[in-house]
């Protein structure tokens, strides 16, 4: 090598390393590029194959995406010995065990899978329901609708079961509630009991041990911006007091020929996730424990440490919702876990000095309950049962917001579910059952209601039966919603705009609302029928991003430009239920995305193109 060629090769180098270092990787300079090519079984490059990587003994699993020519490039990694692995739907998992202990090239060559259906996600397996009659559309619809409300579609759907076994399953899910617990004394779901039989028909003939009606499009591989991103996946242990054999979930989703994970095995509970300005982890425990109130992973090492506070009982005391706000602090709502009676508060996280404080409403008003926003002024917002809470962190004190509908004989309760607040310090929050949407005026401090428009073509769908039975029918819960629902999850506002998206969940569309003027406009996602968004957050170039939950996918949604684009996860059933940001002058933006069924959560990066060259280049 020449001097010429040393200082190029060492400029690259430098490029790559700073890059990484700015984001918190961890790089040092003893780390190496990991490279290589993925091949068809034909001879044929394959683009947007997911290629992962993950050094023996580390609970951090590092992923990326071949481009247009099959070929793959690592950020920098450390020196160690990694387990690599290549995936891409219908071929098998391919994979090897690589000395990292200088730039290396390894190369994959796939070969086809015979039975690839458990390898689907939500979205596709879905779309793969047959809809050709107005009665299979009606039965799809409901399928959507009413059996992915506690669980991505890709759970029961990769199983077959005869019309008696599915019924049994129905039998089963109209008793479950949110926490996929099923509760015999429960008000069951109406919907699936009141076609109970007819879903179980058309269910066996899509996914029975027959010949399937199902008609299988499978979604383009990533590819331009979508297969630049880098992903680097936290395992998160399981709670202490568990009594499991393992410290870490041995079926993570990491192998999608094995399917999507049950929920039923201690791994759910990491519901919420936020970075905090150093790019370190807090999530939420949403599920009873002893042990787990918060918990904070070191991005650098995955090391993993929890928060407990304690209630009266024993337990320690549940969280959901997390925020960051404007100067760095991170804010959640603590939830009794076991004793209901308890009073539910607000907590605010020093990061730095990894110190929680709460603040509880005073008597008479009502307690917090699970989503979190910041307004304009400073102030945090948090939903409570019946409505919304405005908080002041200077003050110390509450302002509650009631719900303009909440509970009669004709709707049931209206679950409260996402809230948001706009950069003129008013909140906003939604009626989940009801699709409605609710705002706290802070100059008035009132309360108006905006009513979102139906699903128009299910309501066409629906036969005369369904009319008189959906006239008398009050859901028991949001998971149980009409068939024309749109279903409004979690929110977030343009903080540099005055407009409020909103994620409605069973709709497949975003909702854009005026702040100022109260305007409402549906916007559909590219695949509305089986795309169900969750939350949305926006980042500085007015984008709103999402969590397609049951599609193991992110999108970013450009308005100016009409134009969205979709980013696959690494991982099969990760049931997404938030999504973050963070964003820093000079640094690449870093999204940041909880996976509720699996116990871990993974922090998105993307690439440039020059950024990739200058890896090729270090890599060569």
């Amino acid at each position: 090598m020449n001097l010429s060629q040393f200082l190029t090769r060492t400029t690259a180098l430098a490029g790559v390393f700073g890059a990484t270092l700015a984001v918190g990787s961890g790089a040092c300079a003893a780390d190496v590029v990991l490279s290589g090519a993925i091949k068809s079984p034909t001879g044929e490059k394959m683009g947007g194959v997911t290629v992962s990587a993950k050094a023996e003994g580390s609970t951090i699993t590092t992923s990326v995406y071949t481009d247009e020519n099959g070929d793959y490039f690592f950020p920098p990694l450390a020196s160690a010995k990694y387990n690599v692995w290549a995936q891409a739907i219908t071929f098998e998992t391919a994979k090897a065990a690589v000395e990292l202990s200088a730039n290396t090239a390894r190369n994959f060559d796939m070969k086809p899978m015979a039975d690839w259906t458990r390898q689907l996600a939500g979205d596709e397996l879905l779309a793969a329901l047959p809809d050709a009659s107005p009665d299979d559309k009606r039965m799809k619809n409901i399928v959507r609708k009413n059996c992915t409300g506690c669980h991505t579609a890709s759970y029961p759907l990769q199983h077959k079961f005869d019309e008696a076994g599915w019924f049994a399953v129905l039998n089963v899910m109209k008793q479950v509630n949110v926490l996929g617990v099923h509760v015999p004394e429960r008000v069951v779901n109406g919907t699936i009991e009141t076609h109970q039989k007819e879903l179980a028909a058309y269910l066996a003939k899509a996914r029975g041990p027959g010949e399937t009606s199902m008609k299988f499009k499978l979604r383009a591989r990533p590819s331009g911006e979508a297969a630049r991103v880098v992903f680097r996946e936290y395992d998160v242990p399981v709670a202490a007091d568990e009594g499991l054999p393992y410290k870490y979930l041995p079926h993570n989703g990491s192998d999608w020929s094995l399917g999507t994970p049950s929920g039923m095995n201690h791994a759910n509970g990491v519901h919420d996730a936020e970075l905090d300005l150093e790019g370190n982890i807090w999530w939420t425990q949403a599920h009873p424990t002893h042990t787990e109130t918060v918990a904070r992973t070191d991005a650098k090492t995955g090391e993993t440490k929890v928060f407990t506070m304690k209630e009266p009982n024993g337990y320690a005391s549940n969280s959901h919702g997390i925020i960051r706000d404007t100067e760095g602090y991170l804010w959640f709502n603590s939830r009794p876990s076991a004793n209901r009676g308890a009073r539910q508060g607000l907590v605010k996280i020093d990061p730095k000095t990894q110190t929680l404080t709460k603040y509880v409403p005073p008597d008479g008003m009502s307690f917090t309950a699970g989503s979190l926003d910041f307004d304009g002024k400073g102030q945090i917002w948090v939903t409570s049962p019946d409505g919304g809470l405005r908080f002041d962190p200077k003050a110390e004190k509450f302002q509650e917001f009631k719900s303009v509908t909440y509970k009669n004989e004709s709707v049931g309760t209206v679950s409260v579910y996402g809230i948001a607040a706009d950069r003129d310090g008013n909140g906003w929050w939604a009626g989940m059952t009801q699709d409605l949407i609710n705002k706290g005026d802070i100059a008035t401090g009132k309360t108006m209601e905006i009513k979102l428009p139906p699903d128009r073509k299910e309501l066409d769908w629906l036969t005369a039966d369904e009319k008189k039975f959906y006239a008398t029918f009050a859901p028991p819960d949001f998971n149980t919603p009409y068939p024309w629902a749109q279903g409004p999850r979690r929110m977030g506002t343009d903080k540099a705009a005055d407009v409020l998206w909103v994620a409605n969940s069973f709709g497949g569309n975003y909702a854009r609302i005026d702040t100022r003027t109260s305007e409402v406009k549906l916007i559909d996602l590219p695949n509305p029928e089986v795309q169900q968004p969750y939350h949305i957050v926006v980042d500085r170039t007015h984008g709103a991003w999402t969590n397609l939950w049951s599609t193991d996918q992110v999108t970013r949604y450009d308005p100016a430009a009409n134009k969205w684009t979709m980013f696959d996860l690494p991982t099969r059933g990760t049931e997404t239920r938030y999504i973050g940001i963070l964003e820093k002058e000079g640094q690449p933006m870093q999204v940041v995305i909880p996976y509720s069924r699996l116990r871990k959560i993974a922090v998105m990066q993307p690439r440039s193109e020059a950024e990739i060259a200058r890896i090729k280049a270090a890599a060569r």
